[in-house]
């Protein structure tokens, strides 16, 4: 996928989880069946909490997208309500949730399958937060306590691949996707991810949204049904600075190596190279594109483990190409297993990492920016006390009440949102686990808690 020059033309109009008991009190259980995924979180403007995430309710079920919020700081929850439901027996994947400028809150999915099809896809193993099935857009506004209709964003089924939403500075909603040539859509309903370098965008407003604005144009097609060249783009992410310039970073995979690739609004350059075929499954860690107090744009990954003598998590400056270490592993048989990152205000930036050995639990640890210093907290229960690393994650996480009777649990997935006065809060996919006769049983829920006090 090639971002065109052209492009440069558009413009678009846990230190207080110290584990006390009123920290403890302060942490639900907000999932309902153990069967959750993927989540997202938002602290809207008026102060209520808001969280959509994946879950299925029962085996053979679709996966579900669900929303709850919470009026009181996350002290209480609603009961969770399916927004996804279409009746086509089709699941979701990754789900986001934002707020526009009128205060519209709006939750985004990619739906999985295609009712042309006699065969739904009710869920799907390799699929993650940076693409790789493709599947279709929907979104649904809340407006006066009041969802929508769900609205589609393409005009075919089964197209886009890997997505992102942002707040534009004037406070719309903005969402970029990456597709295959609409052209085969009448040929195949199976288009790999290499093949969607078809770069397009709209903008929300409610129910209505703007014209598919395409930003470059999709490779020809060789006899109807698949581009000569594999050219398409996963791990899509990205903002729109001040002037209304898109900054965008994703995936390609020339000769089978997998580069992330950098756009700045004016030129696209390779930042970084994985070993040929380790990619080691990115698009369920997928490298974030975020921006500091100063208006400088960071890369934050996991860079492949096998080039180096430790796992690491790399922070890459963009204005001086400078990598900073934000913290390595210095034993062996512990592996990274996890990474997420979220923009907060005035350059806030918040990485979450889970980590441990295949045999223990798999604890949670914060990486948190704030004017040119990052902190390192622990967020789940033994997190802090594990010396591992090789910068010292301080403060012990929550979970230490709901963790009390649990042999092992997994911290799976995290998600982190700032209230107005910048002070963090997280949702966590936790799956605990029980064995019993020779089987294991996993129950991952997602938990809500503070970080800061």
């Amino acid at each position: 996928m090639r971002i065109p020059i052209q492009l440069l033309l558009l413009c678009l109009s846990l230190i207080g989880c110290s584990g006390n008991t009123s920290n403890a009190q302060m942490q639900q259980k907000i999932s309902q069946f153990e069967r959750a995924g993927l989540c997202d979180f938002l602290i809207d403007k008026s102060g209520v909490y808001h969280v959509v995430f994946q879950e299925s309710p029962d085996n053979g079920k679709p996966v579900f997208i669900y929303y709850s919020s919470s009026a009181n700081k996350g002290v209480s929850w609603s009961k969770p309500v399916a927004l996804s439901v279409d009746n086509t027996g089709n699941g979701s994947g990754y789900a986001r949730i934002l707020q526009d400028v009128t205060g519209n809150i709006y939750a985004i999915w990619k739906r999985y399958g295609n009712t042309e099809s006699q065969y739904p896809e009710a869920d799907a193993t390799i699929d993650g937060p940076g693409g790789y099935l493709c599947g279709t857009l929907f979104y649904k506004v809340l407006s006066g306590g009041v969802w929508s209709a769900q609205v589609q964003l393409n005009e075919h089924q089964k197209m886009q691949n890997s997505w992102f939403a942002t707040l534009t500075p004037q406070g719309t909603v903005a969402v970029f996707w990456c597709q295959g040539n609409p052209q085969s859509n009448s040929i195949t309903s199976n288009i790999m991810w290499y093949f969607c370098d078809y770069l397009r965008y709209t903008m929300l407003n409610g129910t209505a949204h703007s014209a598919y604005t395409d930003l470059n144009k999709p490779a020809p097609l060789v006899g109807g049904m698949y581009p000569n060249v594999k050219e398409g783009g996963m791990n899509l992410d990205g903002y729109v600075d001040s002037k209304g310039i898109p900054h965008i970073i994703y995936e390609d995979n020339p000769d089978n190596v997998q580069q992330i690739k950098y756009y700045d609004g004016k030129t696209e350059r390779i930042v970084y190279s994985y070993p040929k075929y380790e990619t080691e499954n990115s698009y369920q860690h997928p490298a974030k594109l975020l921006v500091d107090e100063k208006g400088v744009d960071h890369i934050l990954f996991l860079p492949a483990s096998k080039t180096l003598e430790s796992e690491q998590v790399w922070d890459i400056n963009m204005s001086t190409n400078q990598t900073n270490v934000l913290t390595s592993i210095q034993k062996p048989g512990i592996t990274i297993k996890g990474f997420q990152a979220n923009q907060g205000p005035r350059g806030a930036m918040a990485v979450t990492i889970e980590a441990g050995a295949y045999s223990s639990n798999t604890e949670a640890y914060g990486l948190f920016y704030q004017n040119g210093t990052w902190t390192n907290i622990g967020l789940t229960n033994n997190a802090s006390k594990e010396k591992f690393f090789s910068k010292e994650f301080l403060g012990l996480g929550g979970y230490r009440t709901i963790m009390a009777s649990i042999t092992r649990y997994n911290s799976v997935y995290n998600a982190v949102a700032y209230d107005a006065q910048g002070r963090k809060s997280m949702v966590m996919d936790i799956s605990a686990y029980w064995t019993s006769g020779g089987y294991s049983i996993a129950s991952p829920s997602i938990l809500f808690s503070p970080i800061d006090k």
